[in-house]
């Protein structure tokens, strides 16, 4: 089924190139330090839509560009700075990629203006929101949950179309009027496909325990949300629910915790460096839970100090392999235009993320457009919302076919998504290998051959 038929209200359906298939489940510079960075979009002229099929965005997405020359301008408030600062120069530098080439594909011109939440700081966060709609900006691209929560309110009140792709909704962040998570809650989402696994894999082993990240009030929902999973599987809390703060390099005080308790199943639900240091102190401790990360990066792998390749490291996530074989038209499309921009870099999931989120601002206000909005109203949060609202399916660089580009479902009440592809892989010695497939919920799952 193409484009065209899926997004009827997107006109001009172009012949899509059959290229390598199907992604079953899957920065910002250096010098971008400062709180507030903008980068203009590119000064060259659109590319003609007659160009061949599959050489640019409106020919693999079967779009027109009658919104070429419309003026666009966006917020983006990510971890810039502070020990997260990886994840705002690939988040970013997505951006600033799907800016060029939207524009080359005849479509909006769009420009974004950068803030720094440096790695979760709320005061960052809410200086940014400020900031954002002194100057007339309604719409944004998010990460940390909108800063672990401390930007919801403002994003909500002032209207401010939102699109999370670095951390989701998480489960505080549902509900969220204007705010949407375009990507699994970890680990939440992830769990039942988990826990089938580990039932198939580890017969007999039913204890688990869970390290996570300290966020205060939030807690206590995440937490329960947890605890439902656990007994929904069949399975057994040990009473182990360790929280350390964000961007912790010393995890003593929790190892200990874990080996006086020590499950057969540890859900490690931090991120960035967070898990690199964890691993690398628990092996040195003699932790022998079998442990379940929540993401992938090559930070982690860094301060994992060859942990992660020697002893190996297995997580659960929406999880993006640029070189999987079987990537859709556009997984395929933005792994060679991100190599080619950032010298060979391959990018990686959170850079998949931010790539299809902007070219979904362009998909959002094709569709106000068609449904009568004017160009002046295309770039306003409520009109993005509307379209949202309207049609909660977006194209994605995730799932599809060889010939299909994919696609994500989002929930009209939870503004999270309801259709996205996940499994559970583990990477050893510089290589990933998949173990089980699934989507939310555990549905599909499927151990991998």
């Amino acid at each position: 089924m193409s484009i065209r038929t899926r997004k009827s209200r997107l006109v001009a359906a172009v012949a899509m190139t059959a290229v390598a298939g199907l992604l079953a489940t899957a920065c910002s510079d250096d010098e971008k330090s400062s709180n507030t960075t903008e980068a203009p979009a590119s000064t060259e002229a659109p590319a003609s839509t007659e160009a061949p099929a599959g050489t640019n965005l409106a020919s693999i997405l079967g779009w027109d560009n009658s919104l070429s020359g419309v003026q666009c301008k966006f917020g983006s408030v990510l971890a810039l700075t502070g020990s997260g600062a990886f994840y705002g120069k690939t988040m970013s530098r997505a951006i600033d990629l799907a800016i060029e080439v939207i524009k080359e594909s005849g479509g909006p011109q769009f420009t974004v203006k950068y803030w720094d939440h440096q790695s979760g700081l709320p005061e960052p966060g809410v200086k940014a929101m400020k900031e954002m709609v002194a100057e007339g900006i309604s719409v944004k691209l998010a990460s940390y949950v909108d800063d672990l929560g401390a930007m919801l309110g403002d994003t909500a009140a002032n209207k401010v179309f939102t699109l999370d792709g670095g951390g989701g909704t998480s489960i505080f962040g549902q509900k969220v009027p204007y705010f949407w998570g375009t990507r699994a809650i970890t680990p939440n989402d992830t769990l039942p496909g988990v826990f089938e696994w580990f039932k198939q894999t580890y017969p007999g082993k039913t204890k688990v325990g869970l390290l996570g990240w300290e966020l205060g009030p939030l807690n206590d929902v995440i937490k329960q949300d947890v605890l439902a999973k656990i007994e929904a599987a069949g399975l057994e809390f040990n009473g182990l629910y360790e929280l350390a703060a964000v961007g912790n390099t010393d995890f003593a005080q929790s190892i200990t915790k874990i080996k006086a308790n020590e499950p057969d199943l540890l859900i490690v639900s931090i991120y960035g460096q967070d898990p690199g240091s964890f691993i690398n102190q628990a092996a040195t401790a003699g932790i022998k839970s079998v442990m379940m990360g929540s993401e992938f990066t090559p930070d982690g792998v860094n301060a994992s100090k060859g942990t992660y390749d020697s002893a190996g490291w297995t997580f659960a996530y929406d999880y993006f392999n640029p070189d999987a074989a079987d990537l859709n038209p556009l997984g395929k499309y933005f792994v060679e235009k991100f190599r080619a921009k950032y010298d060979g870099e391959s990018p990686d999931f959170y850079a998949a993320n931010f790539f299809e989120n902007t070219v979904r601002l362009w998909e959002l206000m094709a569709e106000a457009k068609a449904a009568g909005a004017t160009d002046d109203k295309l770039c306003v949060g409520e009109t993005l919302n509307a379209a949202m609202e309207k049609d909660p399916t977006l194209v994605s660089v995730y799932g599809g076919s060889a010939t299909e580009v994919g696609t994500s479902t989002h929930d009209l009440v939870t503004h999270s998504v309801s259709k996205r592809p996940m499994g559970v892989f583990t990477y050893k010695a510089g290589k990933v290998t998949p173990l089980a497939y699934f989507g939310i919920g555990g549905e599909g799952f499927t151990l991998a051959s």
